[in-house]
């Protein structure tokens, strides 16, 4: 698509058009907008997402992408993304219980402005997960490398942006049931660590970036999976784990004898 094209499509003078920004690690395109709102003396610096699979947005169109920032001027404007906060916040509170350790990375993406993963949100080794987790239960997310407030450097930043949540989604899904099953069986180990830790703080998760999951890595993962059948992904987890660190060691010296 062309950025012109997109410009002289869009007919709101509120309406910025920046530029098209792509996220590659995570697959994931984005337009970046200004939106301006007089009535409120504010402006609003941001991302619109228009490939994204975690709500099922493949937009190929300069005029389906023109109608999605179009519809997203609205959704962020201060009354109605004041209206969707609460709800969201509400349905943390009353129905997402269950997820008290990713809570708090939403809570501080609320204000729906760039934040600092570094500053900004809950200190955790492993907030990637707690990110994936928010993006798995239909939310849109920007990321973009931006200057910190704080430290003045270079560093990853994440926009909540308050447009409708798409179906809660993930290529290996694990029930409740199993994610209790499995942690449980495995002795609450935490792999980042590699120590026994609190359950509550666990996710279980898989052996291959999500990034690459096609047809051939999907399996299914009943509930009545059996214990020897947990034990032996972790014991192929453990081997792929391996692999990876004696590569990562070689890399390293390899980079070091080059210096």
């Amino acid at each position: 698509m062309d950025i012109h094209e997109l410009i002289k499509k869009i007919s709101n003078p509120n309406i910025h058009i920046l530029e098209f920004r792509e996220h590659t690690k995570a697959s994931e395109k984005y337009v970046d907008v200004v939106f301006s709102y007089p009535e409120y003396k504010l402006e609003w610096h941001g991302s619109i997402p228009y490939y994204y699979r975690r709500t099922g947005t493949f937009i190929e169109t300069v005029d389906d992408l023109a109608s999605l920032i179009e519809r997203a001027y609205q959704s962020v404007n201060h009354k109605n993304s004041s209206e969707w906060i609460k709800t969201e916040l509400k349905l943390w509170n009353e129905e997402y219980t269950g997820k008290r350790v990713t809570k708090p990375f939403f809570e501080a993406l609320s204000s729906m402005k760039w934040t600092c993963v570094e500053h900004a949100l809950p200190r955790n080794p492993n907030w990637a997960r707690r990110i994936q987790d928010i993006k798995e239960m239909g939310y849109s997310l920007a990321t973009e490398n931006r200057t910190c407030s704080k430290c003045n450097k270079s560093t990853t930043h994440l926009l909540l942006i308050p447009l409708e949540k798409g179906a809660e989604t993930g290529y290996e899904i694990f029930s409740n049931k199993l994610k209790k099953r499995i942690i449980k069986v495995l002795g609450s180990h935490n792999a980042f660590e590699g120590k026994p830790t609190n359950p509550a703080s666990l996710i279980p998760d898989h052996k291959f970036p999500e990034i690459s999951w096609d047809e051939n890595t999907k399996v299914e993962n009943p509930d009545d999976m059996t214990d020897e059948q947990i034990k032996t992904v972790e014991d192929m987890l453990k081997k792929d784990l391996a692999e990876k660190l004696k590569v990562e060691e070689v890399e390293v010296k390899l980079k070091k004898g080059g210096e």
